[in-house]
């Protein structure tokens, strides 16, 4: 790997950090990586990030809507889910973030409860042991069901990952 490659790598985690924990401070919450409980919302998963001081798991609502928009077949479905987590009844909080795949990404996180209730489904379901949920580091363009797909056969997308957090 290039010097400035790892130059750029170290600048991302620098930046993932600190946005992490300006995050946690903001919302006493606490970092559980990228290998966090996955949870059942409705028809889509949802990776658990952070955990708050009431035990109550987050995770990346903006995630959520692009799985529920790939379902519903497209980016007007997706603008219409962002627009129910984003107003001020609802508890989410913006954080920032960058990974290779996405660029500079506003993840829009909330408890996975609220998540849940917001997008009209009943209360999630934790999955047993590392399963896979949409990340940062997901295409957007592929489905749940391309991802758990390639996954399946062999694709390993915690390779990608490590670099960058």
């Amino acid at each position: 790997m290039s010097d400035h490659k790892q130059q750029l790598d170290a600048a991302v985690r620098a930046f993932n950090t600190a946005e992490r924990t300006e995050f946690m401070l903001h919302t006493a919450t606490r970092w559980l990586g990228i290998d966090g409980p996955a949870y059942i919302v409705g028809d889509i998963r949802v990776m658990a990030l952070f955990e708050d001081i009431h035990g109550r798991h987050w995770a990346d609502g903006a995630l959520a809507a692009e799985s529920l928009g790939h379902l519903a077949g497209g980016q007007e479905t997706e603008d219409r889910y962002h627009e129910l987590l984003c107003h001020p009844d609802i508890e989410c909080r913006d954080l920032w973030m960058f990974t290779d795949t996405r660029g500079r990404w506003n993840a829009l996180m909330a408890p996975i409860d609220v998540i849940a209730h917001e997008f009209g489904y009943p209360p999630p379901i934790v999955l047993p042991g590392q399963n896979w949920a949409r990340s940062w580091w997901t295409l957007p363009e592929r489905s749940d069901e391309q991802e758990l797909a390639w996954i399946a056969h062999g694709g390993d997308p915690t390779q990608l990952y490590a670099r960058e957090i």
